[in-house]
């Protein structure tokens, strides 16, 4: 058995040590009779709030850029990206449920009106600094789309008086949650113009 044999020996009995040894902050972890969900609770803050505000108003400004029977889907789209970008545990879970919900309240409106004549519209990778991934928002057809709007503006409605009413649990609550509602109901405004 030469060097490399005994470093050999030295390396695995070294490895097995390690691995059958929990680390002690693990054990204190373990040995801490507490819910493990409040180790990830998220606390409303102003950062957190502007982030998902700031998220919002991405998503406004890259449906603003899209033709018009394409807004309805971007505007889905982005619910559900800012929605999986919010924390879902403490007091944004709520937050989170409520722009989940809202995005697939606007879902059905979209199958409904669908515009199976017309291409899928592709956003490239970077096109929203804030949201990186490829996507391809549906078209609406053109016929509807006064119809497709009202809906529209009912399920952004109804997402928006559910964070306010969510928001009315304390005055923190309050601010942070109206805070988001306004920038939803300015999705809305894509839809008008």
């Amino acid at each position: 058995m030469g060097v490399r044999g005994v470093l050999f020996f030295i390396v695995m009995a070294s490895a097995q040590i390690l691995y059958l040894v929990p680390p002690v902050h693990a054990q204190s972890a373990r040995s801490a009779d507490r819910d493990r969900a409040q180790d990830y609770d998220q606390s409303l803050n102003d950062l957190v709030t502007q982030s998902i505000v700031r998220d919002l108003a991405s998503v406004r400004s890259e449906c603003l850029a899209a033709s018009p029977v394409y807004r309805l889907d971007c505007i889905r789209q982005g619910l559900e990206l800012t929605a999986r970008r919010t924390p879902y545990h403490g007091d944004y879970g709520p937050m989170r449920e409520a722009l989940r919900s809202g995005a697939a309240s606007v879902t059905p409106i979209i199958d409904a009106h669908a515009d199976g004549d017309r291409d899928r519209l592709e956003v490239k990778p970077g096109t929203n600094p804030r949201f990186k991934t490829r996507r391809y928002y549906a078209a609406t057809t053109a016929g509807s789309h006064d119809e497709t709007k009202a809906d529209a503006f009912r399920a952004l409605d109804a997402t928006q008086s559910r964070l306010l009413e969510i928001g009315k649990r304390s005055a923190t609550w309050n601010k942070a949650y109206t805070t988001v509602s306004i920038a939803v109901a300015s999705l809305a405004d894509v839809l008008r113009k």
